[in-house]
């Protein structure tokens, strides 16, 4: 950290672990607003996780100071690998970037092309969090498709043979889940396949392995849905978000495959991989982790599942889930609202069911 400022006037701060607490010089009340400038350096750990440097490749997840939803307080959490240790809202973002070479440029911002440079300017609105992937044009190889309204960038790796089977299926996944759930606002949705296995806004990272594309790829699309467009707290409710991703991957590899059962095979391998908690809405740090993941990837997508089975089908769990998300895009749904939309969402009373899996 090298300095934190206010205009010209350096501010108190404190940095301890992955926390970061500013003492601004007068109290900051709703409607008001102040700048505040960080200069700081960043070494990027080599084969890191989610913020790593492998070979001539930067993939920079976390890297910057970002601000913590405050809710009764700063919504600041211990870090924990198993799942999202932090939470941020919403904002628009301007980033520069000097490169020392031509690197192709993915983002959180429309980036346009996908051609190399060594500098630019990118900006965004309506971003939860900023990632940045800065590639070295030799390493990979690219598929642009259009779905929409929006393009699809695909970078795989050179030596791959799965570039077309990945454009493919995430142009089919993309375009499912916008024609069922909600339109899409973005111009942009870049996959990178570098098997990081994680979601980001407009950008996902993505596997090598072809035998995992319906997985993970068709999830880590659907979390542009549930995570990003409508948002959670995902250290106290993973399942807001992890639950209902799964969810509707099962509806759409059922649909692409024709059979029901076979688009919820990755939910009940989760499930039956170790002892499930009665409830899902423990914390992270409440979790142990494999039953954080039978839990809240198993056992609430088949809870689901069955709930959806007694009551249309997929066309009614479709019909939820865009109602859900008409409700809610732009939002921070708490676990209250969930319940409160759900209960309101079917006649009768689903007290006893929601009680079932939630405390």
């Amino acid at each position: 950290m090298k300095s934190i400022t206010s205009g010209e006037d350096e501010l108190f701060h404190e940095l301890n672990g992955g926390d970061l607490f500013i003492e601004l010089q007068s109290d900051l009340t709703p409607g008001e607003q102040q700048t505040v400038t960080i200069e700081y350096t960043l070494a990027v750990p080599e084969d890191g996780m989610r913020l790593a440097r492998m070979e001539n490749n930067y993939y920079l997840a976390h890297w910057y100071p970002m601000l913590a939803e405050y809710d009764g307080g700063w919504q600041v959490n211990d870090y924990d690998p198993k799942g999202e240790s932090y939470e941020t809202g919403y904002g628009d973002y301007t980033v520069t970037y000097q490169l020392p070479d031509d690197y192709l440029i993915a983002t959180s911002a429309p980036d346009g092309p996908a051609e190399a440079s060594s500098s630019g300017t990118l900006t965004g609105k309506a971003i939860k969090d900023f990632y940045a992937a800065f590639l070295d044009p030799a390493d990979w190889q690219i598929a642009e498709r259009t779905s929409g309204n929006t393009e699809l960038r695909v970078f795989v790796p050179a030596e791959s043979e799965i570039l077309e089977e990945t454009a493919e299926l995430s142009v089919e996944a993309f375009a499912y889940f916008e024609e069922n759930i909600g339109d899409y606002p973005f111009a942009e949705l870049d996959l990178i396949a570098n098997a990081g296995y994680m979601e980001y806004p407009n950008i996902v990272e993505v596997p090598m392995d072809e035998d995992l594309l319906d997985s993970i790829l068709v999830h880590e699309i659907a979390h542009q849905w549930f995570y990003y467009l409508v948002a959670n707290d995902p250290y106290e409710n993973a399942w807001l978000d992890e639950s209902l991703t799964e969810f509707s991957t099962g509806l759409f590899l059922s649909d692409y495959y024709g059979d029901e059962d076979s688009g919820f095979q990755n939910a009940r391998a989760y499930e039956e991989s170790y002892e499930t908690e009665t409830y899902a809405d423990f914390a992270l740090d409440e979790f142990d982790t494999p039953a954080y993941y039978a839990t809240v990837y198993g056992k609430v997508p088949l809870l689901l599942k069955d709930f959806f089975d007694e009551r249309g089908g997929n066309e009614a769990a479709l019909e939820f889930l865009a109602d859900y998300f008409e409700e809610f895009q732009f939002q921070r749904v708490t676990k209250q609202q969930f319940r409160e939309f759900f209960e309101d969402s079917f006649e009768g009373d689903q007290q006893e069911f929601l009680n079932s899996w939630l405390q």
